[in-house]
């Protein structure tokens, strides 16, 4: 696999592991009613970021695929050049 795309693996499952770290840490926390507003938008917030955050994963899920494809072809076209 190439490097830049294994870092970026290894970089978005670290951040998933943080969000959820947050999530479970910070979003369970009880509030006084005057600052429920203001929890409630964090809270939604933090949602928004980790939905891109999912998003982008699955981007680099769908190029991990791709390279593999490229891979193939590549080593395909090498066994040709070398007969």
């Amino acid at each position: 696999m190439n490097k830049n795309l294994e870092k970026a693996v290894f970089d978005i499952e670290k951040v998933d592991a943080l969000m959820y770290a947050i999530e479970s840490s910070f979003l369970d926390i009880e509030v006084m009613p005057e600052e429920r507003e203001k929890a409630d938008r964090a809270a939604f917030a933090f949602y928004a970021l980790w939905d891109s955050i999912k998003i982008v994963a699955s981007d680099i899920d769908r190029l991990e695929g791709d390279e593999k494809v490229v891979d193939a072809i590549y080593a395909v076209n090498d066994v040709s050049r070398s007969k």
